[in-house]
């Protein structure tokens, strides 16, 4: 299941700018940073907020300062006016939009990594009336029902040892193009079965993407049995399901471990991970 944070990353597809706001907590001494990101509607000519807060820290106080920061209500990042100044247009044409001339809809997203109470999520909508906002708030409970909603298209088979490396953040860019995929990391809670929750997701999807690097192919366990039900439901179905990623290994390394695989056309790593994103998904949704 995608996380409060994972949605605060994908949800607003508007041009973007974003900085980590340092807060500081009344109840603790130290101080932690706020996620703040403005979201740039050309088409519409406006611009709004939103904001990502931690767990683990006094909500309430951060809501406040929020609302209460002079910069949200102009809703700049910093300062009297925002760094960046954005046109969008032909640079040899004579109509072009400008950042600068955007207005402020006083929209406010409340990305809140915490389980709020319907009651809870009233009140703070209200304190943003109050101060002049208007405010969406999208907690863990938001998080739970969307994930309901939204069925996994593809099962990403992979080593845990390439998770840093490329796993992680291709799930998170097929999740930014609306290609929602199985990922332990997301789809998986404490007390699980890891048995029921792959076999499931690896019957369900519509395609098995398969990083094939190093780590995997030398993987006699979960790696192994995820890639001969991949491999079964090929035979069964009579279709292409098997989406290979070559991750750092060449004809050699893949032939070695299965040579039907090693003729199955594949994408690379090597042309970076937004591109490899985009390709599967247009794979994936097709």
């Amino acid at each position: 299941m995608a996380t409060v944070r994972e949605y605060f990353d994908t949800d607003l597809k508007s041009l973007s700018i974003h900085l980590d706001w340092e807060m500081r907590d009344q109840t603790v001494a130290n101080r932690a940073s706020l996620r703040a990101r403005i979201s740039q509607d050309f088409d519409a000519n406006a611009k709004y907020w939103s904001f990502f807060i931690h767990d683990g820290v006094d909500i309430d106080n951060y809501i406040r300062a929020i609302f209460a920061t002079p910069e949200t209500a102009r809703c700049v990042l910093s300062g009297d006016t925002d760094t960046v100044r954005v046109e969008m247009g032909f640079a040899d044409y004579s109509e072009r939009a400008s950042s600068e001339t955007l207005v402020f809809m006083r929209r406010i997203h409340l990305y809140i990594d915490a389980l709020l109470d319907p009651d809870r999520r009233k009140q703070i909508a209200a304190l943003g009336t109050s101060s002049g906002f208007h405010v969406l708030i999208r907690d863990q409970e938001y998080a739970r029902r969307r994930a309901q909603l939204e069925k996994p298209l593809a099962f990403i088979s992979h080593d845990t040892r390439d998770k840093d490396s490329l796993v992680r953040q291709l799930a998170l860019e097929l999740s930014k193009l609306r290609c929602p995929v199985w990922y332990d990391e997301y789809s998986l809670r404490v007390g699980d079965s890891l048995r029921v929750n792959i076999e499931k997701g690896l019957k369900e999807t519509r395609k098995c993407i398969v990083i094939l690097s190093l780590n995997f192919l030398s993987n006699n366990g979960w790696g192994k049995a995820e890639f001969d039900s991949v491999y079964t439901r090929e035979i069964l179905e009579k279709s292409n399901v098997m989406l290979p990623v070559w991750h750092n290994v060449d004809v050699n390394d893949v032939c070695n471990y299965s040579p039907r695989l090693a003729d199955k056309v594949g994408l690379n790593s090597s042309i970076g991970v937004e591109e490899l994103a985009r390709k599967l998904s247009s794979a994936i949704t097709q």
